[in-house]
């Protein structure tokens, strides 16, 4: 299903169910109402309102640091590629070329690899977990040997922190592209929604036009906010996905490096 076909029915279904719930409650309650009827209806409204607004911030506060987390994370990911490129320069010629192959390697698997499939809610890449397990085995399989080792004690030591950071920062991007809230938030916030906008139908005004209008307002409100977490709730995915830009920039720095800059 698209997010815009998803976004329509999550606001345009909540308002069309306000609307009907107004037309259904005001036949229901035609020449019942009494005295003091709004005077019960209003402080129990308000009450459940409170308590429904409470859990709507603190969902949509909840999903907006974690999409917010897991932008910075790809970020610091791919800003820690450069320093690492730097670092190995370093290094004798051969392990210099080496390591900087295997970082560009990585890079390009990220982009056109592993991040298709985050914005699928697929696993990562074997492809680019194989190119960042090829910067650790460079220490184990002679590329860098014991004597660059000896020769480089300081760059050896700065090379192996960076790969051991970029590698932290994409086990945190796999797991945050794959998190998501736990089903009974989900619960809550929609059986508080239904709710809600049952009891706005129930209230009682004189005349039924702004009596829909005023529900079926709040209720595509509501629906905009539940849209809203859903989006943000997968931040590798939808129309405000995580774009790879970061690491598409870093291999733009990765050749003014390589140019001497």
């Amino acid at each position: 299903m698209s997010y815009t076909l998803l976004g329509l029915l999550m606001i345009g279904g909540l308002a069309l169910y306000a609307l009907v719930g107004v037309s259904v409650s005001r036949k229901i309650l035609h020449g019942k109402v009494q005295e003091g009827h709004n005077d019960v209806c209003v402080p129990i409204f308000l009450n459940a309102g409170v308590l429904f607004a409470v859990l709507l911030g603190f969902m949509v506060i909840a999903v907006w640091e974690a999409y917010d987390a897991a932008k910075t994370t790809a970020a610091t990911e791919a800003a820690a590629l450069v320093p690492l490129y730097r670092a190995a320069g370093n290094l004798p010629k051969n392990g210099a070329e080496k390591i900087r192959d295997y970082t560009r390697e990585y890079v390009h698997a990220v982009i056109e690899d592993e991040w298709p499939r985050q914005t699928k809610g697929e696993p990562g890449s074997s492809k680019a977990r194989h190119e960042i397990g090829n910067l650790f085995r460079a220490f184990g399989d002679g590329t860098i040997d014991v004597q660059t080792k000896k020769d480089f004690p300081m760059t050896c030591t700065a090379v192996m922190q960076h790969i051991t950071e970029v590698t932290s920062d994409r086990n945190k991007r796999i797991i945050q592209a794959n998190e998501s809230l736990p089903p009974m938030m989900w619960i809550a916030i929609v059986g508080g929604s239904i709710i809600i906008i049952t009891l706005s139908c129930v209230i009682y005004m004189e005349r039924p036009v702004p009596h829909q209008i005023m529900a079926s307002l709040m209720a595509a409100l509501i629906g905009l906010l539940l849209f809203s977490c859903y989006v943000l709730s997968h931040p590798f995915r939808g129309p405000i996905a995580i774009s790879s830009e970061a690491f598409e920039k870093t291999i733009t720095v990765l050749d003014d490096v390589d140019q001497g800059n």
